[in-house]
């Protein structure tokens, strides 16, 4: 399939290829949708096998950004940059600055903040070129508290409360949401195994938590549990990793959880309930909304609340039509969507 039918098909708007030689900048930005407004999305760097695998991401993960938008009533559409780096490639301050110049030239379609593989630090770099970056300090607590929440809600749909206290929960990824994560199901009561590819992570959840139980990254996805949280990297639930399951609850913040749509039913045929990860992860976007961007801390984590309501609706409709919370979370985003886009050919 060829660029314009991968866009035709996920209803995409703008791929924008970025090449910077002298620093070695290959960055890929892709607007999903601007119905609903200005496309917002994070700024990931992985090294990917082949620009195929990174084109892919790009649109998916925008998209993505589209229903989160919508879910949470946002104003803001999809977007998602990836940036695309080879083993051992140094990313210094120019090479941030050429993509904060290409960000720039987009003149405020795109509103973009530190993701996977990049940081506040890179940003700072990136903000001397562009001022279309969405100040995210602290932004993995809100995202996590928001995840906390919405795990909540999917706990009271089968157990029929809230608690987590003695739940056992299996976190993938021990990064920063991962992390406080962990801080919040502690302070909850649940037990926790937990498992990371890089070491020293682990070695802190360990000095914090020393009831932790640590994994090895191959054993996380077939761990026996109350509820599974992939906080790491996407697609990781798919055709060989479904039938090994043995938890009862997904609910984590990684983007892009299920390799295809499909593997919802495939979950709910075994009886997992999945959160979708566009919509537990939604707090996040309330660093990006205005009113909150120079609100106090504990505002902001009180907003992370709301992901339970969204999530609990979704769950309780998803049950009425006996179907999958992910199909009815985008069925809704899609639905906010058009009937938006109805509205953005009045001329003001």
């Amino acid at each position: 399939m060829n660029i314009f039918d991968r866009m035709k098909k996920r209803k995409h708007e703008q791929l924008i290829f970025c090449s910077n030689r002298p620093t070695g900048l290959r960055a890929i930005i892709a607007i999903h949708d601007t119905t609903l407004g200005t496309s917002v999305g994070g700024t990931r760097l992985m090294q990917y096998g082949s620009e195929e695998e990174a084109i892919v991401d790009a649109l998916r993960l925008s998209e993505n950004m589209t229903y989160q938008s919508a879910s949470f009533e946002s104003d803001m559409g999809g977007g998602k940059a990836v940036l695309m780096t080879d083993e051992g490639q140094e990313t210094d301050e120019a090479y941030y600055r050429a993509f904060g110049r290409f960000v720039e030239g987009l003149k405020g379609l795109f509103v973009t903040y530190p993701a996977f593989g990049t940081s506040d630090r890179d940003f700072l770099h990136v903000r001397r070129e562009t001022s279309s970056v969405v100040p995210m300090e602290g932004s993995h607590e809100i995202t996590g508290m928001g995840v906390l929440w919405g795990m909540k809600a999917c706990v009271r749909e089968l157990k029929g409360t809230a608690n987590l206290k003695g739940l056992h929960v299996a976190v993938q990824g021990a990064g920063k949401v991962g992390s406080f994560l962990i801080d919040r199901l502690a302070e909850e009561g649940a037990a926790i195994s937990v498992t990371d590819i890089m070491y020293d992570r682990l070695k802190v959840v360990q000095d914090r938590h020393p009831d932790a139980v640590i994994v090895r990254p191959d054993e996380i996805l077939s761990l026996p549990c109350d509820v599974l949280s992939p906080c790491a990297v996407g697609r990781v639930l798919n055709d060989e990793t479904i039938p090994g399951l043995q938890c009862k609850i997904i609910a984590g913040c990684a983007s892009d959880i299920l390799e295809e749509s499909g593997h919802a039913d495939m979950l709910k045929e075994r009886g997992v309930l999945y959160a979708p990860d566009f919509v537990i992860a939604g707090a996040e976007l309330y660093q990006t909304e205005p009113h909150l961007q120079d609100a106090p801390r504990e505002r902001v984590l009180e907003e992370a609340r709301r992901v339970y309501d969204v999530m609990a609706e979704i769950i309780t409709v998803a049950k009425k039509q006996n179907t999958t919370p992910y199909h009815i979370a985008v069925a809704n985003a899609a639905w906010r969507v058009g009937r938006i886009r109805l509205v953005r050919n009045i001329m003001c």
